[in-house]
């Protein structure tokens, strides 16, 4: 997956979230059939002859929203339970070579240097746990993307009103500043399993993507599609450009 797992700590959490992720597939497919209103943050750098790779992919359902594009699509997901429900629902797309989803469960898939044009990453970064693995990926993703590509992602805001009132609630367990464990719950309430979850600051997304090689361009908390300060806004947006 990443070249330090030997230490523990990253190997334990990454595997965790791989299983999890395969455990309640089936359940979170379900759920996840519709667009977010935080897509329209990614739409205004969508263009026409695009190579576009999205990063935590889960079950494909952002490429929902492209799909009537002329854009060729890469979606790569730890979870082999999630890619089969990507690969089933898109499997056209597939045949005719618009896109491609890849199981990075034994590791990252290597892409040509400046083959991308615009990486997304919705609510899967977060997951990474450690400065180490995140700072990795993204000095790895700047070298696949090229000059003035654009990274948009968009992290949890583990710091707002909703996630607070959320950890007031049975079921999440903070491990350490900003690190959580945040419950998934079958429809009678009863917890299937723990995800990780890491709570970013502005600073500190924007440190780790000025060290990969990236110029910060956005970085601003949302509730749906309008902007909000941290306590009311549930995610945060961040778009950066390939320097």
């Amino acid at each position: 997956m990443f070249s330090f797992l030997r230490k523990r700590k990253d190997a334990k959490i990454i595997t965790q979230t791989r299983d999890n992720y395969n455990l309640i597939a089936a359940s979170f497919n379900s759920t996840r059939q519709s667009g977010w209103p935080e897509f329209k943050y990614i739409e205004e750098y969508i263009v026409s002859g695009q190579r576009i790779f999205d990063w935590g992919c889960g079950n494909g359902r952002y490429f929902e929203a492209v799909k009537d594009k002329k854009i060729f699509y890469y979606g790569a997901d730890i979870s082999r339970e999630l890619i089969k429900f990507a690969r089933a629902k898109y499997q056209s797309q597939i045949e005719s070579g618009q896109a491609e989803f890849v199981c990075t469960e034994n590791g990252e898939i290597n892409f040509p240097n400046n083959f991308f044009d615009l990486v997304i990453m919705i609510a899967s970064f977060h997951h990474l746990p450690s400065f180490e693995t995140r700072l990795e990926l993204l000095k790895k993703i700047n070298k696949e993307m090229k000059l003035g590509g654009r990274i948009v992602m968009t992290n949890w805001n583990l710091g707002s009103i909703w996630a607070l009132n959320k950890k007031l609630k049975p079921g999440w367990k903070e491990l350490s500043k900003n690190d959580f464990l945040v419950p998934w719950k079958d429809k009678d309430g009863k917890i299937i399993t723990q995800r990780y979850y890491h709570s970013f600051s502005k600073a500190e997304l924007k440190d780790l993507l000025s060290q990969a090689g990236f110029k910060v361009e956005i970085s601003e908390f949302s509730k749906g599609t309008a902007w909000s300060d941290d306590n009311g806004g549930r995610n945060l947006i961040t778009t950066a450009v390939k320097i």
